[in-house]
């Protein structure tokens, strides 16, 4: 199956949409700390995803000051990005 882009941006919006404050804490911590809630690890592919849903989640709900990249030293984010 074939989808165009606005397909994929449209059902990455909706899934951004129904992300609770509480989802987004729960993602934000397993991202944080490499694991479950439950104490299992994160795999590399589960830690990207859960990484990319609590961005596009500070995104859309919150101020630049309060996103994730906000709170990471000075200089971290140029060196991500080479």
């Amino acid at each position: 199956m074939n989808q165009d882009n606005s397909e994929v941006d449209d059902a990455l919006t909706k899934l951004v949409e129904q992300i609770t404050p509480s989802v987004y804490e729960s993602l934000k911590t397993a991202v944080e700390l490499g694991r479950w809630g439950n104490g299992d690890k994160l795999s590399e592919e589960q830690l990207e995803n859960s990484l990319q849903m609590v961005i596009l989640y500070e995104a859309k709900n919150l101020k630049a000051s309060e996103r994730i990249e906000a709170t990471l030293p000075e200089g971290c984010s140029e060196k991500i990005l080479q």
